[in-house]
């Protein structure tokens, strides 16, 4: 078990998994695993929160984006979105760990040599810090999976168990 606190931003796909999901896993995974850091804009793409300040409680930190950050978003051609461009930009400003499931973010990121991390991967890295249960982390994956078929699929989340039971083992 590291005792290394990762810092960390996540974009909307990740953001409203967990959410829809169980949110109080964000709060596991500041209290096991590192910090959790949301730009405005991600926040204001989650719409099953009614009270913005709720994330902010459960331990995510809203970070304001830089607005050199914002005009280069806002210029760039590409596959990905402004926001997706955002995260990527103040992940390489801040050093974090981006986490996404989106691809075409994740590409960016690898050739910005920005470290990324998949959403199911955070779960697993709360499990090995003894942050959630296995039946917890199964039930999540499970949730998210439920959430988000089309992302998230059974063939996903049957891997994703396997890891898990593997971790339980060691």
């Amino acid at each position: 078990m590291s005792s290394v606190r990762k810092l960390m931003i996540m974009d909307a796909c990740v953001l409203i998994d967990f959410i829809n999901a169980d949110r109080s896993v964000l709060k596991l995974i500041g209290n096991h695993v590192g910090t959790i850091h949301v730009i405005s804009p991600v926040i204001d793409e989650v719409k099953s929160v009614k009270d913005k300040s709720e994330l902010l409680k459960l331990g995510l930190v809203k970070t304001e984006i830089e607005l050199s950050d914002a005009f280069t978003a806002a210029n760039s051609k590409g596959s990905i979105s402004v926001n997706d461009r955002l995260c990527l930009l103040t992940a390489k400003r801040h050093g974090f760990i981006c986490v996404t499931n989106d691809k075409k973010l994740r590409e960016h990121c690898k050739s910005e040599e920005i470290t990324i991390m998949w959403g199911l991967e955070l779960i697993a890295n709360l499990h090995n810090a003894n942050g959630i249960s296995s039946n917890g982390a199964i039930s999540i994956a499970q949730a998210i999976h439920e959430s988000n078929p089309k992302h998230i699929t059974s063939k996903l989340v049957s891997e994703f168990n396997k890891i898990i039971k593997r971790q339980e083992k060691q």
